[in-house]
């Protein structure tokens, strides 16, 4: 059995109305997707709620959990929660396709919808362009202090040798 039609979705019997399913996204479902050394140590649930009427189905799809990543500040590892959501349009046509990035088109012989490419993709997108620890309740990083004096340390401070011409302009721009 392919390990993605685990996170499929059958269409056969299902009745007109609002359906809800839940899907952990786990190691087995990362496997699909990366090799052993790249694949993220993430404990993800994707909700899904299924909108069915007779010419399209509507999928809002849910993606809550945590992602263990390194710091890009400290380098120390510590668990990111990310989420995110979006809204796919599945209509009945003559063969399968898709027609933009939320919409796609089955045939009428269809009879689940795989969303592991639409859960990989949103886990792609919800994840933030640089991982550093949040903020503690006082405001303070909860990065590692240790580090984060070193780093200010070895932090080159700019020479503060100024020609004096500019220095009188400044002097016109702060007025």
């Amino acid at each position: 059995m392919n390990s993605l039609q685990l996170y499929s979705i059958s269409l056969t019997g299902v009745k007109e109305g609002v359906h809800h399913y839940k899907f952990d996204l786990d190691d087995k479902f990362f496997q699909n997707f990366y090799s052993d050394q790249e694949q993220p140590k993430a404990k993800l649930l994707a909700e899904v709620e299924m909108i069915k009427h007779s010419l399209v189905i509507t999928l809002n799809i849910k993606l809550n959990g945590s992602l263990r990543v390194c710091c890009d500040r400290c380098l120390e590892d510590f668990d990111l929660e990310i989420s995110g959501d979006t809204r796919l349009y599945v209509k009945n046509g003559g063969e399968d396709e898709e027609l933009s990035e939320d919409v796609i088109v089955i045939s009428e012989s269809t009879t689940e919808i795989s969303l592991a490419q639409q859960f990989y993709e949103l886990y792609n997108l919800s994840l933030p362009l640089r991982y550093i620890h949040p903020e503690g309740d006082d405001g303070e990083s909860l990065c590692n202090r240790e580090m984060i004096n070193k780093l200010n340390e070895h932090i080159s401070k700019p020479e503060e040798n100024t020609d004096p011409r500019w220095d009188s302009l400044r002097k016109l721009i702060d007025k």
